[in-house]
């Protein structure tokens, strides 16, 4: 698989693109890491979801492969996705975020709701929540010190606080150690200056899962998530055992099950536009196309379902 690059005013952006042979006929789902980490994040995903969807990952601005000028800006991110989503001309789109790239893809739906489809959020808090000036204020007091932190220190730290599995720690310290600690402080600071804002009575407009790791002890993600459901009436909760903040790594079988669960329920199957003067024919194949690509999506979740009760049994036998 070799990278791409998307050339911005003040960025170049790199991003991959994976699925199956004739992958313009599939769903599109762009997935989107979270602070000072880099397109690895998804891997587990990846391997699974591109053997059906045209899988999307990228290195958002400051991060891994891409390049930027200057300091991150949220909003900027924001901009560089939509020009993405340009470049890709999805049809039918998932686009699935965690932590920063979850509040990343809560504002692409807020700006653009009928480009995307559906929505996972993955251990980040809601944008548009209710929040006390103060919560803001304390949050940006407890991360700006964090640039002065000694190195080891603060790498030590974010390991801990992102994941609890050895390797996915692992994988957290090499991508923090390869980022300036300055920027990953500034990354951390335009999330929360420029991302949350208070808007009570917005909804969001698509299909939604929100996803946490049971042990996300990061903000008031755990409590903010259970309000969401509450309040959103297009939101679906599930929190997935044995995980941190980085819940797709901590747990990749339980996250990726979710996320195909869920995206076989309410991602539309691509089907390409019918030209009104294409023959009978040619009109009938494009539907029986899309018709056996949605009975193939739902097959497959009925054999994951049986697959992790299988699993379950086997374990509660062992116990």
């Amino acid at each position: 698989m070799s990278a791409r690059t998307l050339e911005r005013p003040d960025a170049t952006l790199t991003y991959w693109v994976e699925g199956p042979q004739h992958a313009q006929h599939a769903p599109t789902v762009l997935l989107l890491h979270g602070a000072t980490l880099d397109h690895h994040a998804w891997q587990p995903q990846v391997r699974d979801l591109r053997e059906r969807y045209r899988v999307v990952t990228t290195d958002l601005r400051h991060h891994g492969e891409s390049t930027a000028s200057g300091t991150f800006r949220f909003h900027d991110a924001v901009d560089d996705v939509l020009a993405l989503l340009d470049v890709l001309r999805p049809g039918s789109l998932a686009l699935v975020g965690l932590s920063l790239g979850g509040n990343i893809a809560q504002e692409v739906v807020r700006r653009v709701p009928d480009r995307v489809d559906a929505l996972v959020v993955a251990d980040a808090t809601s944008n548009s929540a209710a929040r006390l000036p103060a919560q803001r204020i304390a949050a940006l007091a407890a991360v700006r010190p964090l640039a002065w932190y000694p190195r080891w220190l603060f790498l030590r730290a974010a390991e801990r606080v992102t994941a609890r599995e050895p390797e996915a720690r692992h994988y957290v310290r090499e991508t923090t150690a390869a980022m300036p600690q300055s920027t990953a402080v500034g990354v951390l600071t335009s999330l929360l200056s420029d991302a949350l804002s208070v808007e009570p009575e917005y909804r969001l407009p698509v299909p939604t899962l929100i996803v946490h790791g049971a042990d996300d002890r990061v903000g008031d993600i755990a409590v903010g998530a259970r309000r969401w459901v509450r309040r959103d009436p297009r939101t679906e909760l599930v929190v997935i055992p044995s995980a941190s903040h980085l819940s797709n790594l901590d747990a990749p079988q339980a996250f990726t099950d979710a996320l195909h669960d869920f995206l076989d329920r309410v991602l539309p199957p691509e089907v390409d536009r019918i030209d009104e003067a294409a023959g009978p024919l040619r009109r009938l194949h494009r539907s029986a196309r899309a018709w056996w690509a949605a009975r193939r999506r739902a097959l497959a979740g009925v054999v994951r379902r049986w697959r992790r009760s299988a699993r379950a049994g086997r374990a509660g036998r062992h116990s």
